[in-house]
């Protein structure tokens, strides 16, 4: 049998292939324009021309469709290992377009076990630095210097 065969197939219609890419670009284009706080799913569902569940089966929240966003535009190009490059790749991280939204990732993580599940992996590429190193270049984005 192949998976393509109609009788293995799951409920309901099966997912369009454009629509990952449809809905990460809506919700890029909302996160560059107005960040973290103002990315609304209803909003990148209308924008993507899918419906809200549509984005829920792929990513199981916000922060997660969010990270996933991170994680393809920002991918860690350093060895993990070595602190000096883990700590430059983070600061280029928090320095680039989507370092605000890091920050709030961050913030939310404060209140929340699941975003907090999730920044934990989304971070993970750049544990190979101390977490002070880390530390001083987010309290540096929080004071805007």
């Amino acid at each position: 049998m192949t998976t393509n065969d109609p009788s293995r197939r799951g409920r309901g219609r099966p997912r369009r292939a454009e629509a990952d890419a449809e809905i990460l670009d809506a919700a890029l284009a909302m996160l560059r324009a107005g960040g973290y706080r103002e990315l609304s799913l209803d909003e990148v569902a209308r924008r993507a021309g899918t419906a809200k569940s549509s984005i829920y089966r792929r990513w199981p929240s916000k922060a997660a469709l969010v990270a996933e966003i991170v994680r393809r535009e920002s991918p860690p190009q350093h060895d993990a290992s070595h602190r000096d490059a883990a700590v430059r790749a983070f600061e280029i991280l928090m320095d680039g377009a989507l370092g605000g939204v890091v920050a709030s990732l961050i913030g939310e993580a404060q209140e929340s076990e699941e975003t907090r599940a999730i920044v934990i992996d989304l971070l993970a590429p750049y544990r190979g630095a101390d977490d002070a190193a880390l530390g001083a270049i987010l309290f540096r984005r929080l004071l805007g210097t």
